[in-house]
């Protein structure tokens, strides 16, 4: 599978590449393009479910959103596109108490 950002807009112009190769990043999830992935040779379009796998949620998060809020999949992709990625906001959080420690920087409140 190949990541793939707007497949059907050729002649718009992007900083880099539409397709990327095997086992490389996917692009950054947002409202305004369309994400697929290249598979068996067609353009598959990334279902809501796979968008916030992407942004680090796990499936019961997802269905959550899906089932008991009952939201529609236009809402989803947006939530999606308009989030952060979970893993690497905890990562930075992590990097940021270790050197606040290393440093002796107080940042919880009394």
């Amino acid at each position: 599978m190949y990541p793939v950002i707007n497949p059907d807009r050729e002649t718009v112009r992007q900083n880099g590449p539409r397709i990327r190769s095997n086992g490389a990043p996917a692009f950054c999830l947002t409202v305004v393009d369309r994400h697929g992935v290249i598979h068996h040779g067609r353009v598959r379009r990334l279902v809501p479910q796979e968008c916030f796998r992407l942004m680090g949620f796990e499936d019961s998060q997802f269905f959550k959103l899906q089932n008991e809020l009952h939201l529609s999949d236009a809402k989803l992709y947006k939530l999606a596109g308009n989030s952060i990625i979970v893993p690497i906001l905890a990562d930075i959080m992590t990097n940021i108490k270790q050197v606040n420690a290393k440093y002796g920087i107080v940042t919880e409140r009394n």
